[in-house]
């Protein structure tokens, strides 16, 4: 595995990258290294099965002027902020589906290293990094201008520096870059905070059409005459706070998180997409959404995918479906984004048992529970579904599968609540006697089961440790109650 410079570890928390990739070497050739390895848990036993024809031409991604993380990502025992929200699995996904990903290492990006593939990738970029030289942005601007396309991600104000570091460029294509941080008010914020927000204004464009929301964890603005993707009309521009050469600041440069006077008003542009001369364009304003631990979270990997897919002009790429099968065991965490619950990091959220079931299984948290899952989990009983999602869950157990509510405080016999909508609707009740064991289940006649952890185990961001953080005692005895109950409800019960 090629080695890989890690960025800056600040003390703010909510830094931004990441990146082992499981079942993927880095062959390293010169300044490039490929992906060339079938990753691991795909379904079916050739890789062949799931790659474009023709394939397209190759990603590549720039590891001079930013950092890459992506060996590393999600997975059991990893805590380090920065690998934890790397590209491993959307990369690997592209691998996957026969899209070349080539890594750029050393030496200048000019016009001969570009000739040979479709799409440069730049990530959030760092400055600790080498800046882009004068002959870089040219060559840059001439790939796109003559048909090849651009990925930029970037973030909240001026995060690392990079906003400053990408001016120029963006400047020579046409862009406006910004150093401020996309706020917004409730119902949009997933949390207590305002820079955890839902995005649901969405255009109608071959990036982001069809998507019901996407979410981002504290980014930032866009140029708004390319916007696809805005937050809503209450929100706000949040301006960095820097002292005077930088003195005593960490390199997050936040802002307040309130809104003052003289801050642009919303909506903001949050991902853009535009032609420029025969190529094409995109950028998002935050990192985090497309790492590891955010990218199964809304809609998020569908805009990953239609981003990628319009941009290396590959249609059959932007179809979701093989995504979500890619993997297995599938949990699906619903998520209300008006009351979000796996997306909300203050102490009344679940967003660190999303994070903690996305190391052990292929997990997604959104509110689409019509589509296929081995397993539907709720993060608390205090809600009832709209009816058509209602239904989605009824045909989930109808057709053997299993649901898993948590934090339950009642089980059975009150209508407004969760349980007692599903059961209602099954004709059943919850047995007036039910024997005390951490998880209580009810099988459907000729379906699947309800399983329930109630409020006597809450399961919550007080009780499972921060993603970036080990586990004490308590908190890890929680855990292992949550993976327990998750696998005695999932296909093969205790043996998964």
């Amino acid at each position: 595995m090629a080695h890989v410079t890690a960025i800056w570890d600040a003390a703010w928390g909510r830094s931004k990258w990441a990146g082992l990739l499981l079942g993927v070497t880095a062959a390293m050739a010169g300044t490039q290294g490929v992906f060339c390895a079938a990753p691991v848990g795909c379904p079916g036993a050739e890789l062949a099965a799931g790659r474009l024809a023709p394939p397209p031409r190759p990603v590549l991604v720039d590891a001079v002027h930013a950092n890459d993380l992506s060996p590393y990502g999600l997975r059991a025992g990893e805590h380090d902020y920065h690998r934890l929200h790397g590209y491993r699995r959307a990369l690997e996904y592209l691998a996957y589906r026969g899209v070349p990903v080539e890594y750029h290492r050393q030496g200048k990006i000019d016009s001969r290293r570009l000739g040979s593939c479709g799409l440069l990738f730049i990530n959030l970029v760092s400055a600790e990094r080498p800046p882009f030289l004068v002959g870089e942005i040219e060559a840059i601007r001439r790939f796109v201008a003559e048909g090849g396309a651009l990925l930029v991600i970037t973030d909240h104000t001026n995060v690392y520096y990079h906003a400053y570091r990408l001016m120029p460029l963006l400047e020579q294509l046409g862009l406006e870059s910004f150093t401020d941080a996309a706020c917004d008010v409730p119902p949009w914020t997933l949390g207590a905070g305002s820079g955890w927000i839902a995005v649901e204004r969405l255009a109608d464009h071959p990036v982001t059409r069809g998507l019901q929301c996407i979410a981002l964890q504290t980014g930032g603005c866009v140029d708004p005459r390319w916007a696809v993707a805005w937050t809503s009309e209450h929100s706000w521009a949040d301006a960095w706070t820097v002292p005077r050469f930088g003195e005593n600041a960490v390199p997050g440069f936040c802002g307040n998180f309130r809104r003052d006077p003289g801050e642009r008003p919303g909506p903001l542009g949050v991902v853009l997409a535009r032609t420029f001369g025969r190529g094409r364009i995109v950028v998002t304003g935050d990192h985090n959404m497309f790492g590891d631990v955010f990218l199964l979270y809304a809609d998020n990997y569908r805009l990953w995918l239609q981003a990628v897919a319009w941009l290396l002009d590959a249609p059959a790429l932007a179809d979701s479906g093989p995504f979500r099968q890619w993997k297995s065991p599938r949990l699906l965490l619903y998520e209300d984004y008006r009351r979000a619950a796996w997306g909300a990091d203050d102490g009344g959220g679940c967003h660190f048992a999303f994070v903690l079931l996305g190391r052990h299984f292929w997990t997604f948290a959104n509110s689409r529970l019509e589509e296929p899952s081995d397993l539907i989990v709720f993060a608390d009983n205090d809600r009832r579904l709209p009816e058509s999602q209602l239904q989605a869950t009824l045909a989930h157990l109808r057709h053997g599968k299993n649901i898993l509510v948590l934090n339950a405080e009642h089980v059975a016999g009150d209508a407004s609540v969760l349980l007692g909508q599903v059961l209602g609707a099954l004709g059943l009740g919850w047995p007036a006697r039910t024997p005390r064991t951490e998880l209580l289940t009810l099988a459907v006649p000729g379906g699947g089961t309800i399983g329930v952890l109630s409020t006597e185990v809450p399961i919550d961001n007080t009780t499972i440790a921060r993603p970036e953080q080990l586990p004490n005692p308590r908190q890890a005895e929680r855990e292992h109650l949550l993976l327990r109950a998750v696998r005695a409800l999932l296909p093969g019960g205790a043996k998964q």
